[in-house]
């Protein structure tokens, strides 16, 4: 390809030798959504040096992901950082290996496995609110970021695991808390040091992911101890993956595939959800007809019983509530990809070796394709979704437990809005923190107070 003067997309100017490398670390989403509004749907940016490209419209989103995804793959300066933690898995893997785990691992996620798993996510959120009951008439708020976050890996430890894991979800989530920020920090510098370099921040990582590493590998262990070769299946997801077999070799996967692709799960089965939901409980409690709306539904349908698989047809503004809370403020807020060969875009060059950025955060607010889109309104539902809603991403890699995630929303949602009725604290500041997941940066303290005693 020709490369011209013209093809060079526009972009902030930045600093002659960080570009805009002190705006992404200071505030990522404001520089995103400024730069679409100064210079359009095609945005050149660079970070030290770095070139990167954030697209923001449905066309170049369909390019990337889908049409020509052949020429973009996930050896990204962010998927290197994500593989310190996860290794080769579904989330980062390329190629041949990625294809190949994605056939392994898809029948695990078909629709009457996940319908399975509506049981576990019931009792779980029941225990949860049992708990909320015992302490509701205290003076105290609540802290909902974290309640949500030992929720989602209880779910995922009875899914995943097939066992109870509240005596490690506590170890889990501090290790989580130290991994992730420190893999984000990471991505907003030009130079870090390696990870063998014993400095305090990768003494701290290092420890954190040896804790997760000894939960995981031992509840693998414990699976394989109690497998026989012609025992009943198990219901739970590792279970399902240590049956699994390449239809061409015959070859299952290793222990060590096995881990990745389990905190891989672990990660975005615990931390997407935990977040997700907590924006959902943020904007219901900041919009009193939503949440009057939910509360007809979820007693018409469910007249105080727990729900079902079967019900979730009929919770449909419960679906659009979960839909609308994760257009605002989508948990995977960023997709990044590696230009392979050169390629162009929107009329513009796209140099082999540079990334491109697609955003859901930006493509979710894209005013050519949202009314009024900064409005909290699930009616916008009512209708197939906009070509520009893609928060499980497009194309190939679109994520496979897209269907655990949304009915775990709608179940825990419709149970805790039946439940309880959840006031935001006054005074407490709630803003997006854009890590690898987009989080609330003050959790979200809320009062609580049981229907039955309003």
């Amino acid at each position: 390809m020709k490369k011209s003067i013209d093809s060079i997309a526009p972009g902030p100017r930045g600093h002659w030798l960080l570009g805009s490398l002190q705006e992404f670390r200071h505030d990522v989403l404001g520089l995103m959504m400024e730069s679409v509004r100064a210079h359009g749907d095609v945005v050149r940016f660079r970070l030290g040096p770095q070139v990167i490209h954030l697209l923001n419209h449905p066309d170049h989103v369909q390019h990337v992901l889908q049409r020509n995804h052949q020429n973009f793959d996930k050896n990204t300066r962010s998927a290197s950082f994500i593989k310190a933690v996860t290794g080769d898995s579904l989330l980062t893997a390329n190629g041949e290996f990625w294809q190949r785990q994605r056939r392994l691992l898809q029948p695990a996620f078909h629709r009457q496995n996940i319908a399975a798993f509506t049981t576990q996510m019931t009792e779980s959120t029941g225990a949860m609110l049992e708990s909320w009951r015992c302490r509701s008439g205290d003076a105290g708020p609540i802290d909902l970021a974290p309640e949500m976050m030992r929720l989602t890996y209880t779910i995922v430890g009875r899914t995943l695991f097939n066992t109870e894991v509240g005596s490690d979800a506590d170890a889990i989530n501090g290790a989580m808390q130290t991994i992730l920020p420190h893999t984000f920090e990471r991505l907003g510098r030009v130079f870090n040091w390696p990870d063998w370099v014993p400095t305090p921040a990768n003494l701290r990582f290092s420890h954190a992911l040896r804790v997760i590493d000894t939960t995981v590998f031992r509840i693998i262990a414990e699976h394989r101890r109690s497998m026989t070769g012609d025992g009943p299946t198990q219901g739970d997801l590792l279970t399902m993956m240590l049956r699994m077999r390449d239809e061409e070799t015959g070859e299952g996967l290793s222990d060590r595939q096995l881990r990745n692709e389990t905190i891989t799960f672990l990660l975005a089965g615990h931390e997407t959800t935990a977040n997700a939901l907590t924006w959902i409980f943020h904007l219901i409690s900041q919009h009193p007809e939503v949440e009057r709306l939910l509360m007809e539904e979820v007693c018409t349908v469910l007249g105080g019983r727990v729900p079902t698989f079967e019900d979730l047809p009929r919770l449909t503004y419960t679906k659009m509530v979960v839909m609308e809370s994760m257009r605002l403020y989508p948990p995977i807020w960023i997709i990044e990809r590696r230009v392979i060969r050169d390629d162009e875009v929107g009329g513009f060059h796209l140099p082999a070796g540079s990334a491109v950025v697609i955003a859901p955060y930006a493509l979710h607010r894209h005013p050519a394709f949202w009314k009024d889109p900064e409005k909290f309104d699930p009616t916008r539902f009512e209708h197939l979704p906009s070509e520009a809603y893609i928060p499980f991403g497009a194309g190939p890699r679109f994520c496979i437990g897209r269907e655990f995630a949304m009915l775990e929303a709608q179940v825990i949602t419709a149970m805790v809005v039946q439940a309880f009725h959840l006031q935001h604290v006054p005074g407490h500041r709630v803003e997006p923190w854009p890590g690898i997941t987009l989080r609330t940066r003050h959790g979200l303290l809320m009062t609580i107070r049981e229907r039955s005693s309003q």
